[in-house]
């Protein structure tokens, strides 16, 4: 398609996602044409030399055209997908409750991001976990206290300021109270407006040290009507939290989610993201979508809105200067801070989370010896937000000598050595309960690793809370449960 063909207003407010490790075509046209953002995903960026190349090509092509990604690290990486994240989780680093650690952690990620000339990191989650049976947040929080989170929160993004970074603080105004994940259906927050102010919203009052807010798709009557990420109601209240007017910019989760992709639709919950004062449309991840296509849809909704005189203009042309003009900002940021080699971040990365995922893992009674071990994943639920994860904690076993599998058949738990378990939801998720009480009956000696928030544990004697199921905090896991070495 010809770059004519694109209105400048509506890809003002716009950041797309595209397919590939490379820069398609149709891509180039639309950001000569003017496109505001692009988000780069786990099939992008197989490792961080690809990401660094593609961020690179999108900027030569586009100088001041912001590219983002959804890195926490823990669970959540794209940068790392393949291997695992060189960091802890958010929670363990909450755990641990050593703001300094925090901080160097944040500033660890910014550096291997800055390196990649990567421009916004959607993080930190600002979420205060307070329901155990959340499938979605979990251990992406910092932890189940309003103080603690903020303090975490802004200690993370300090760090990734420090090194050049944006960064985004979600999901407005807090998704940490539901037992529903809203990558899969819409989630409601029945708490009353006091308890929710209290126990979730208290943390934001830390955004105006931070770049940009990510509102959350997720109902809470006491606080408005409709979806947060579609209703004008969460801009007010954000003013409100942050103390006076916020000045960052206004993210929209992904907008492929079915939480609002089903209902209103995807195209209308476009028009109404802006009507609801956003800044920037994340369009979601193509991976099982037509790119280009996903990047029209939103584009025609926008100005078929305007063509009927829904939207303003004059209100799209404001919203997408303005975008604009913060994103130049993080940009001249990224320009002016020097980012160092890629490889001395990773390894700097490398041993800070090592030493950080160590001093947070917990174990009773989960000591291993020297024989083979079974691992045996009871988890039942996906986690879209992480994306699917290889075998974490078999590679952390063979990494230390091991002699580690997953069981093919039901016979090999019962003649195994020695039995692992992995857990993550048992008490609300029946399934995974359900699998769990099945191998504890037969294999009572199970060492359980808990990879969800502790109080989503079972009630077993041999227990090691992991705080997360990434690398490191895997690593760790196996570090504490191995015999302490002779001397």
């Amino acid at each position: 398609m010809h770059p004519t063909s694109w209105d400048a207003d509506a890809l003002g407010v716009l950041m797309a996602p595209f397919t590939g490790t490379t820069l398609p075509p149709w891509l180039g046209e639309v950001l000569d044409a003017g496109l505001a953002s692009v988000i780069l995903f786990g099939h992008n960026t197989p490792d961080v030399v690809t990401a660094q190349g593609l961020a690179r090509a999108v900027h030569a092509r586009a100088e001041d055209c912001l590219v983002a990604i959804d890195e926490e690290g823990g669970d959540v990486t794209r940068l790392q997908a393949a291997t695992g994240s060189s960091l802890p989780t958010a929670w363990a680093l909450g755990e641990v409750d050593d703001t300094e650690l925090t901080r160097h952690t944040g500033h660890a990620l910014g550096a291997i991001l800055a390196a990649c000339d990567i421009d916004l990191d959607l993080a930190p989650v600002l979420d205060v976990s307070t329901d155990p049976a959340n499938p979605v947040i979990g251990t992406r929080a910092f932890g189940d206290d309003p103080d603690r989170v903020a303090h975490h929160a802004r200690a993370f993004a300090s760090g990734l300021t420090e090194a050049g970074l944006g960064s985004c603080a979600k999901h407005f105004p807090g998704h940490g109270a539901t037992d529903t994940d809203s990558h899969t259906s819409l989630p409601l927050i029945t708490l009353d407006r006091g308890e929710f102010e209290r126990d979730h919203l208290a943390p934001w009052a830390i955004v105006p040290w931070l770049d940009a807010v990510m509102t959350a798709h997720v109902l809470v009557p006491a606080l408005g009507e409709g979806p947060a990420s579609l209703s004008a109601w969460a801009r007010a209240l954000l003013d409100e939290a942050a103390g006076g007017t916020y000045r960052g910019l206004v993210i929209t989760d992904a907008l492929d989610m079915a939480a609002v992709a089903e209902s209103p639709g995807y195209e209308e919950a476009v028009v109404r993201a802006v009507e609801a004062g956003a800044h920037l449309l994340c369009l979601g991840t193509s991976i099982r979508r037509d790119d280009q296509q996903m990047l029209r849809e939103a584009h025609d909704a926008l100005v078929e809105a305007v063509a009927s005189g829904r939207l303003p203009r004059e209100i799209l042309r404001e919203r997408a200067e303005e975008t604009r003009a913060r994103c130049r900002r993080l940009r001249v940021r990224r320009r002016v801070v020097p980012a160092g080699g890629l490889e001395d971040a990773i390894t700097r990365a490398e041993e800070l989370g090592a030493g950080g995922a160590a001093r947070a893992v917990r174990g009773r009674h989960a000591r291993l010896d020297l024989r083979p071990v079974t691992v045996v994943d009871v988890r039942a639920g996906a986690e879209h937000a992480s994306g699917a994860r290889p075998q974490q904690l078999v590679a952390a076993l063979l990494e230390r000598g091991l002699r580690a599998e997953t069981p093919q058949y039901p016979a090999q738990i019962q003649a195994a050595p020695q039995v692992i378990a992995l857990t993550r939801l048992p008490r609300s998720d029946l399934q995974e309960g359900r699998r769990l009480q099945e191998l504890l009956r037969a294999r009572p000696d199970t060492v359980v690793v808990h990879l969800g928030v502790p109080d989503a544990a079972p009630d077993h004697r041999r227990m090691l809370l992991a705080h997360g199921a990434g690398r490191t905090m895997m690593r760790a896991a196996v570090a504490a449960m191995l015999p302490e070495p002779t001397r």
